[in-house]
């Protein structure tokens, strides 16, 4: 007699992908260069009126900056507090000065946004060893783009006190002039 084998039942068991890289982001790469190019334009530039070529090619090189980064979120808040230590060597050196954007930012100058590196990376050293050191760089970043998401009157006041509150004058200036270039978009 022959033997009957039972047949499988066919169960449909669904297969995932696991896609690395791919975990929703909550801020899109285009929110994040423009938050980036109004503060840095604030800080550095707000005097100066740009051509709308010289404002792209400023934004693209942002973006390539935001884009290599691991995580975009973490380069954005590297880029404010990189910006931020920048308009702090200007304030302590009155004969230096920032040229256009689309130089400042080249990769290749040295003496522009590529030589800030040195300056973040000292600076997060010592916060390995003091956790708050010059916490309030990192806290103004979080600042604009909370500010660009929900700009609320009690997130702005939120903000608005913590810059009072740690008693940084210049800080609280630059916030509000950001988040006033921010609301009308450059």
């Amino acid at each position: 007699m022959r033997q009957h084998k039972k047949k499988k039942a066919n169960i449909y068991s669904p297969t995932f992908k696991v896609i690395w890289g791919a975990k929703a982001e909550t801020k899109s790469i285009d929110d994040l260069v423009t938050a980036s190019w109004n503060f840095a334009y604030t800080a550095l530039w707000n005097t100066s009126i740009f051509s709308a070529s010289e404002i792209e090619q400023a934004k693209t090189i942002i973006k390539d900056y935001l884009t290599a980064s691991k995580n975009p979120e973490k380069g954005y808040s590297a880029f404010v507090q990189r910006i931020l230590l920048t308009r702090h060597y200007l304030n302590n050196n009155p004969n230096k000065f920032v040229p256009l954007p689309s130089l400042w930012f080249d990769r290749e100058n040295l003496n522009g946004f590529a030589g800030t590196k040195e300056w973040y990376l000292s600076m997060l050293a010592v916060r390995e060893s003091l956790p708050m050191y010059k916490i309030e760089l990192k806290a103004f970043a979080e600042a604009i783009l909370e500010m660009q998401e929900d700009n609320s009157s009690q997130n702005f006041h939120y903000w608005r006190n913590y810059f009072i509150e740690r008693k940084t004058p210049g800080l609280l200036n630059l916030f509000l002039s950001t988040i006033a270039n921010q609301q009308y978009e450059l």
